[in-house]
């Protein structure tokens, strides 16, 4: 059976290859989805359910966005808090052109956070690698900066598994 997602060529779902990728434009930005597999063979309710979020990648954003800012303000938080402060005090210079350090009323980390941009989204439908996320949502400050990234990993009811923070 041949499926088509948004983005990507009709995929046979009897002869799946191990990895897939497209890059698109959203926001005036670029974001990486790979699809990630370990078996030949897949079910199309899963691929539905990937096509979905594909297909709202802008709500997808929002509730992750919603997450990491949970986080964030949450005082037993620390991802995002700690990936923030990270950046602040190793880039300050290169991050002047988008954070205004002199601005008293804003923090340079909520700054920081309302740049954060979805920079790629795998998929795991099988659980190749191991991995117990649907998918994982990747969180950049600019790809030029620093290669650390925000991650949401989300199981396959949409629900959030954790944040974490790697490079």
């Amino acid at each position: 059976m041949k499926y088509k997602l948004p983005y990507f060529e009709e995929i046979d779902l009897n002869q799946l290859e191990e990895y897939y990728n497209v890059e698109i434009e959203n926001k005036s930005h670029k974001i990486g989805i790979d699809l990630n597999f370990k078996t030949k063979k897949i079910e199309a309710q899963l691929f539905d359910k990937v096509k979905k979020i594909i297909e709202n990648i802008e709500l997808e954003d929002s509730k992750n966005r919603t997450y990491i800012t949970s986080d964030f303000k949450d005082e037993n938080g620390d991802t995002v808090k700690e990936y923030l402060e990270f950046h602040i005090e190793e880039l300050a210079e290169e991050l002047s052109g988008i954070v205004n350090f002199e601005d008293k009323s804003n923090s340079p980390e909520k700054q920081l956070l309302e740049k954060l941009k979805l920079g790629r989204i795998g998929f795991y439908p099988d659980g190749k690698y191991g991995t117990d996320s649907f998918i994982v949502f990747d969180y950049i400050v600019d790809r030029e900066l620093s290669d650390q990234i925000i991650v949401v990993n989300v199981d396959k009811e949409g629900k959030l598994i954790n944040l974490a923070w790697e490079s």
